[in-house]
């Protein structure tokens, strides 16, 4: 890149700059497509389509032959968007069918964040078409899998080459939430939704620390029942002046 040229990527992403493409997240592809676990798969897929929801960001859905082994549309993503027509397109580009690259155009927006399974056709091929066209792409490649991690190096190199944003999922949820005192909640939520260790970590947290009410509060956790922290206060016994006299 020139010294002179601006990096567009220095722009944060924001709820009002950018729309979400979530490319052929079908049943079929993710059981086949495992150079990431599937189950880890799909919630990366989940976290990154809540944070589209949660801000209020347009969000386009496709499909490719979902009456073959591709399968449907991942149930929990029809469940989300529940008014959400399915773009079913009959190119393996994205950017080549008109229907889909005008549903983006009509989004109006310049920054669009992709995630599709696979990657390196279902992502690759449409992000570097539209880097081409102008706009600022964001690959988000955790949510992306393909046939075999080989795979996913190879298309991720190529398209961070390319001048594609190779993200992750919570990294674009951190960019957009960006002030903690605001959108913390989503931050806290849905990584205890979506990402195991934290989900283990907050609960070890909700249940011994002593501000976990506090902090519970502000990200609408629930607290457990009783908390370890609070029936330890009332196994121990302070001793007052008198006793020890």
């Amino acid at each position: 890149m020139n010294q002179n040229t601006k990096n567009p990527y220095s722009e944060p992403l924001t709820a009002d700059n950018c729309a979400f493409l979530l490319i052929d997240h079908q049943v079929g592809l993710l059981n086949f497509c495992t150079s990431i676990d599937p189950m880890i798969c799909k919630n990366n897929i989940l976290g990154l389509a809540e944070t589209a929801k949660a801000f209020d960001i347009p969000t386009l859905l496709t499909t490719s032959w979902p009456e073959g082994p591709n399968g449907p549309t991942l149930p929990e993503l029809i469940d989300m968007f529940p008014d959400h027509k399915i773009i079913d397109r009959p190119f393996v580009n994205f950017w080549d069918h008109e229907q889909s690259v005008e549903a983006v155009k009509a989004t109006g927006r310049k920054k669009l964040v992709i995630a599709g399974i696979a990657l390196e056709v279902c992502v690759a091929l449409p992000a570097i078409s539209a880097l081409q066209e102008g706009y600022d792409v964001y690959a988000v490649v955790d949510a992306s899998p393909d046939f075999n991690p080989l795979i996913s190096q190879v298309t991720t190199t190529k398209l961070a080459a390319a001048g594609v944003s190779v993200t992750t999922w919570v990294n674009v949820l951190a960019e957009l939430a960006k002030n903690t005192k605001q959108n913390g909640k989503f931050i806290a939520q849905f990584l205890r939704k979506y990402v195991g260790q934290y989900h283990v970590a907050v609960d070890n947290f909700l249940a011994t620390a002593k501000t976990a009410e506090t902090i519970a509060g502000h990200v609408d956790f629930d607290l457990p029942t009783k908390p370890i922290y609070a029936e330890a206060d009332e196994k121990q016994h302070m001793l007052t002046p008198a006793e020890l006299n």
